[in-house]
C-alpha cells in the first residue's frame, strides 16, 4: 500500500509540472526571443492589487513593484522615493513633500500632489478604513493635508510622531493609486486597473496560475535590469524545485508568503551550485501565550512554559543554520532595541518546580499535570498550510509533555487562523513582527492599543501593561534621541518579563536562482529580490 501511495505522489508532482511546462512558464517575452524569468511562488498575488484596503488579498511584494510611496525605507534609514526632498518643522507637527518632477503613473499621466491628497482621502475620509489603520500613529493623529501646489503635498499632526516617515514608507496603505486606477474617485468598493508609479506593471495575469510584470516605461528612478517577470504559482514544494530543476522555474524564493524550500532542500541545491542568497534577520518568529486564558493567567505557569520550552533545539532542527534563535522580540538590528536583553533559558527542572509551586502536580503513573482534578491543558492553534507552523507546533507539543502539560494542537485554515489569532480566541499561537520598516514602532502601537494583535492579548492583562502602553504613546511624542532610547529599554525589558510572548528565530528570506544569475539583493522583509537582478552578466 505504502509503494502505491508513493507512486501516486510522484504521478500528481509530474503531472503539476507538466500543466506548469505546458501554461508557457519559458515561453518568449512578447514574442521577443527573450526568456521570461520565472519565480515560483505558493501564493497568488491576488486578484486585485488594491494598495490601500486589506481585504483584498493582495501580496505585499506584488503592492511594492507596482506602487511607490512618497519615501522608502533602506539600509535604516529614510531616501527619496515619489517626494525627492521633504522637511519636518521644528515642532515636529507639519511634514512638507516635494514631488519630484519626473514622477508619472505607468498610464503615462502625472504624478503630483492631487494625486497623493486623492490617495490619502481614501484612508482617512472613510471611517471604517481610518479605523483599520488605527495602530498608525499617521493615521490616529492626523488633523490636516492639502496640496500646498501642484509639486508640494503637506500634511499636519495633532501632535509630534517620530516614527511618521517609517509608516509611509509602508508597503500598505500609504501608496499611491493613478485617478485612472480609481472607481468613483476611490478604490474601497475596488479598483479599476492597478496603475502605480512603480518599477513594474502587471501585463498579464491568472488567478492561482501566473501573475506577469514588465517594466514600467515611465518609471521615475533607475529601470529594473529585467524587462520582465513572472511569479509562477506552485503550491506543492516538490513540483516547484522539480520544476527548477528542470529549467522551467528560474527561481525559488521563500518569505512569509511563500514557503516551497525547507532547510534540507536549500543546502542541497546550493550544494549542487546553484546561487544562493540568505537575507538579514526581517522579523521575529514567536509563539504567544495569552495570558488572557486559564491556566495562562498564572505567572508562574507562563514562565514554566517557556523554560520547559527548548527553543534552541527547535531552531537547529527546523532551520539548520539558515535562522539564528531570536533573543528578544525585535532582532537587536532594530532600531532601538539593541538593549542588551538576556533572552530566556532552557531549564527543564526550573519549570517543574514552578508548575509545583503552582498547585499543578504530576502524580505518579499519569502523563500530566492535574489540580483540583483537573488536567493541565493548553490548544496550541496554527496555520495548516504553513509547515513551519507545523513544527512549532509538533515540537511545542512534544516538549511540553516532557514536563507533564497537555497540548492539543489544531491546524486551521489560513484566514480562519489569522482571524483567531488576531481576534485573541486562542491559548498558544503562532505569531510574527511585522518587519521593516513597521518594527519596532507599528508594532509597539499595536501591543499598545486593543484588539490589534495576538500580543496584545498575551500582554493586557499583566501587571505593569497600562504603564507600558502609556509608555509607547508618550515615546511616540519623544524628539530627543536619548529619551527614546531609555524608553525603548525598558518597553522591552517589560515585554520579556512577562514571559508570554517566547521568541523562536529571527527570520530570513531565502532564494535559490539559477547559473548565471547575480545581483540578488534583498529589501523589505516581503519583497522579492528581483530589482537589482541580472541573468548571464
Amino acid at each position: 500500500m505504502k509503494s502505491i501511495k508513493n507512486l501516486i505522489a510522484i504521478l500528481v508532482i509530474a503531472l503539476a509540472v507538466a500543466a506548469f511546462a505546458g501554461c508557457g512558464a519559458s515561453d518568449n517575452a512578447g514574442g521577443s526571443g527573450d526568456h521570461v524569468f520565472t519565480v515560483a511562488s505558493s501564493s497568488d498575488i491576488g486578484e486585485e492589487l488594491n494598495p490601500h484596503l486589506y481585504h483584498s488579498g493582495a501580496a505585499l511584494y506584488a503592492l511594492n513593484y507596482v506602487y511607490d510611496p512618497l519615501v522608502m525605507y533602506a539600509d535604516g534609514e529614510i531616501q527619496p522615493a515619489l517626494a525627492d526632498k521633504w522637511n519636518v518643522s521644528d515642532d515636529g507637527l507639519t511634514y512638507t513633500f516635494h514631488i519630484r518632477d519626473e514622477a508619472k503613473f505607468s498610464d503615462g499621466t502625472v504624478c503630483n500632489a492631487n494625486n497623493v491628497v486623492k490617495n490619502f482621502d481614501v484612508i482617512l475620509q472613510d471611517k471604517e478604513a481610518k479605523e483599520a489603520y488605527a495602530w498608525m500613529g499617521v493615521c490616529a493623529n492626523m488633523d490636516d493635508y492639502y496640496a500646498v501646489d501642484d509639486s508640494t503635498f503637506e500634511f499636519k499632526l495633532t501632535k509630534p510622531y517620530y516614527p511618521a516617515l517609517q509608516e509611509l514608507a509602508s508597503v500598505r496603505p500609504w501608496r499611491m493609486l493613478a485617478d485612472a486606477g480609481m472607481d468613483n474617485g476611490s478604490s474601497l468598493k475596488g479598483i479599476k486597473e492597478p496603475i502605480g508609479t512603480g518599477p513594474f506593471v502587471l501585463s498579464d495575469y491568472k488567478a492561482n496560475e501566473y501573475a506577469e510584470f514588465v517594466r514600467n516605461e515611465h518609471y521615475w528612478g533607475e529601470a529594473p535590469k529585467l524587462d520582465k517577470f513572472r511569479v509562477q504559482i506552485i503550491t506543492d514544494g516538490q513540483a516547484a524545485v522539480s520544476a527548477f530543476e528542470a529549467g522551467q522555474v528560474d527561481m525559488l524564493y521563500d518569505n512569509y508568503e511563500s514557503s516551497l524550500m525547507g532547510v534540507d532542500t536549500f543546502n542541497s541545491l546550493k550544494e549542487e551550485g546553484y546561487v544562493s542568497a540568505v537575507s538579514d534577520p526581517v522579523l521575529t518568529r514567536v509563539i504567544t501565550l495569552n495570558s488572557s486564558k486559564a491556566p495562562l493567567g498564572d505567572f508562574n505557569v507562563r514562565k514554566a512554559i517557556i523554560l520547559g520550552l527548548d527553543r534552541k533545539a527547535m531552531v537547529e532542527s527546523i532551520f539548520g543554520g539558515l535562522e539564528e534563535m531570536a533573543q528578544s522580540y525585535y532582532w537587536p538590528g532594530v532600531m532601538y532595541c539593541d538593549v542588551g536583553l538576556k533572552g530566556y533559558k532552557y531549564d527543564p527542572e526550573e519549570s517543574a518546580r514552578l508548575l509545583d509551586k503552582a498547585g499543578w502536580k504530576l502524580e505518579d503513573g499519569v502523563e500530566y499535570r492535574t489540580k483540583d482534578g483537573k488536567e493541565l491543558a493548553l490548544k496550541y492553534y496554527y496555520d495548516a498550510s504553513h509547515e513551519v507552523q507545523a513544527s512549532f507546533a509538533q515540537i511545542f507539543q512534544a516538549d511540553m509533555k516532557k514536563i507533564g502539560v497537555k497540548v492539543d494542537i489544531k491546524g486551521e485554515e489560513s484566514e480562519a487562523n489569522s482571524d483567531r489569532i488576531y481576534g485573541g480566541d486562542f491559548q498558544v499561537g503562532y505569531s510574527v513582527s511585522w518587519g521593516d520598516p513597521q518594527d519596532p514602532y507599528s508594532t509597539l502601537n499595536a501591543m499598545s492599543l486593543d484588539g490589534y494583535t495576538a500580543e496584545q492579548f498575551a500582554l493586557a492583562p499583566c501587571e505593569g501593561y497600562d504603564d507600558f502602553a502609556a509608555t509607547v504613546q508618550r515615546t511616540f511624542s519623544e524628539t530627543d534621541p536619548e529619551v527614546i532610547r531609555q524608553n525603548h529599554d525598558k518597553m522591552l525589558h517589560y515585554i520579556e518579563d512577562q514571559y508570554c510572548i517566547i521568541p523562536i528565530s529571527y527570520q530570513t528570506n531565502r532564494a535559490i536562482a539559477q547559473k548565471g544569475v547575480s545581483g540578488i539583493e534583498f529589501g523589505y522583509s516581503n519583497v522579492m529580490p528581483l530589482y537589482t537582478l541580472t541573468v548571464g552578466e
